[in-house]
């Protein structure tokens, strides 16, 4: 890319994001993550403080630099790096064994075969061409906005059947890897930046679904929408003024209807939009679609319905009582605020195991059997990989139960591969996600008066607490002890509860009546979560 601006006042990131280039900045261009890496070919900055100490000598004369300490003036061509276009989403449903609270076995049947999308992008086990088309049949779409990930599910209206999905990267990670980071953004004048930004990723996604089943703008009679709060705020262009701070107030959590041109800047769709209700600042619309699709509002029973990311939300509850809460894991589990950490992408290793060498073996995405290569060229880490990789570091000692390495690993950290290697600030990163979000169960436990024997089933959702291994997550302690053997990966509830609205078998009236039953817990506010925090940390 060619870039011709004198006296260029902003950096290079702000101006790839101008021109829409997609570029990761989890830290939103504080300098800290040192990944939004560009190679000038021509006209290369002077290297800042900060490109000195994530680049050697040899990187910095052959012209890398991080955008967001780069302040080109004149001309410059620059090479943007791979980009995760090719990120794993999951858009899939979890058949599950029966419970007392319905049959979920019932959601999404899929095949592998028809599994692919286009962009690259993966999109695993899903249900394509299964609805018998109609000249004139209608349809709907679902969306679930995650703070990474999208995902788009064309639904046959008349015949309730699963016919395509699209899944794509939020290029909003460009403008950091968390919400807080958005917020943040947004407050600081590209609100509409933004909003253009993840709208425009919408309509490429609807525009795939139209184009792979054929059909046309015309037979899309529904859409509905569901994300985390702030994600629902940066579509609709609402202030983030307050979302951010104490006493953190959202614009709007209610059920909101409009236009596909209002709410997606679609004019050529006459279509009517829902976006679901949330429930608080940090427990959203994605969440309530949770707690409609594991019919949590219905049931007799607790049950715990874990979104184990950036954000951290968690629900206890049943059909009287509902306590809710969002702990600030932070971004470590997307691969945020780790040194070789990156999201779920080919060459990125995914699940950690212990070989008999005593040397650390791994799976990497995108690998088939005897795939030797991949593996030498393994890229980072995921989160997966890295509940897996803490598990057998404790496992065989090479850690301490406080998270230390033995002096060995200390100052080089752990490595994996010629690429990768897991620092000793990596794992505190680790301690301090999964810290967060036990200390968050055990508040939500004692709240409801219960024991953790009284809870009926703990639920995993979305793509994360699909491949994570249950017993090295409890083994680490992010999930309890006790709960290790009721806990069940459920896939994208986000889909399949807004899938539950689209055809009206989850009403906006339930919905709204959730919202009444929600008990919004503080962590903050909490005297015993700090305590609790801090006794988590230890492995």
């Amino acid at each position: 890319m060619i870039i011709d601006r004198s006296k260029q006042q902003k950096n290079l990131l702000e101006m790839l994001q101008e021109k829409n280039e997609y570029i990761s900045a989890p830290c939103n261009g504080n300098g800290t993550c040192g990944k939004c890496i560009v190679q000038y070919k021509r006209g290369a900055t002077e290297p800042t403080r900060r490109d000195r100490e994530v680049f050697s000598e040899k990187q910095l004369e052959d012209g890398y630099r991080l955008a967001c300490q780069s302040h080109p003036v004149g001309a410059y061509e620059v090479e943007l790096p791979e980009s995760e276009e090719t990120i794993e989403v999951l858009s899939e449903w979890e058949k599950q064994q029966k419970t007392d609270t319905e049959e979920l076995t019932e959601a999404y049947t899929q095949t592998p075969a028809e599994a692919k999308t286009s962009g690259g992008i993966q999109d695993k086990e899903t249900a394509e061409g299964t609805a018998e088309k109609t000249e004139n049949a209608i349809y709907g779409i679902c969306i679930d906005i995650g703070t990474t990930t999208l995902a788009a599910l064309l639904v046959n209206l008349e015949t309730e059947a699963d016919c395509q999905t699209a899944v794509s990267v939020n290029h909003q990670r460009t403008y950091g890897s968390d919400v807080l980071s958005r917020i943040s953004a947004s407050n600081s004048g590209k609100k509409w930046e933004i909003q253009r930004c993840i709208r425009q990723d919408l309509q490429k996604l609807i525009r795939e679904l139209l184009q792979k089943e054929k059909i046309t703008e015309q037979q899309i009679q529904r859409i509905v929408i569901a994300g985390n709060t702030t994600m629902c705020h940066l579509i609709r262009g609402f202030s983030c003024e307050t979302l951010g701070v104490a006493p953190f107030l959202p614009v709007d959590l209610s059920w909101m209807e409009g236009s596909a041109a209002d709410f997606l800047g679609m004019k050529e769709l006459d279509t009517k939009v829902v976006i679901l209700p949330g429930i608080s600042a940090f427990v959203g619309a994605d969440i309530m679609a949770g707690i409609a699709k594991m019919n949590m509002h219905r049931s007799e029973g607790y049950h715990l319905l874990l979104d184990i990311g950036t954000n951290g939300e968690m629900v206890l509850g049943n059909c009287r009582h509902m306590y809710v809460t969002s702990t600030s894991a932070g971004p470590a589990f997307e691969g945020g605020n780790i040194s070789c950490g990156m999201a779920s992408i080919p060459g990125v290793i995914s699940h950690v195991f212990m070989e008999e060498t005593g040397k650390a073996g791994f799976q990497v995405i995108g690998e088939t059997e005897g795939e030797n290569q991949k593996k030498q060229q393994a890229i980072g880490i995921c989160g997966t990989g890295m509940i897996d990789l803490a598990y057998e570091l404790r496992e065989h000692q090479m850690i301490d139960e406080h998270g230390t390495y033995l002096d060995l690993y200390f100052d080089t950290g752990y490595e994996l591969a010629k690429k990768v290697k897991f620092t000793q600030n990596d794992i505190r990163e680790i301690q301090m996600a999964k810290a967060a979000i036990r200390a968050g169960v055990d508040i939500l436990v004692k709240k409801a008066g219960i024991a953790f024997d009284e809870v009926d089933n703990c639920y995993l959702a979305g793509g994360f607490g699909t491949k994570i291994d249950i017993t090295k997550a409890a083994g680490i302690g992010l999930i309890p002890k006790e709960l290790e053997m009721k806990t069940i990966p459920v896939g994208n509830t986000v889909l399949a509860g807004t899938k539950e609205v689209l055809l009206g078998r989850i009403s906006k009236d339930e919905l709204e009546k959730i919202q009444t039953m929600a008990d919004v817990i503080n962590l903050a506010e909490e005297n015993d979560f700090e305590e609790l925090y801090l006794s988590y940390m230890d492995f």
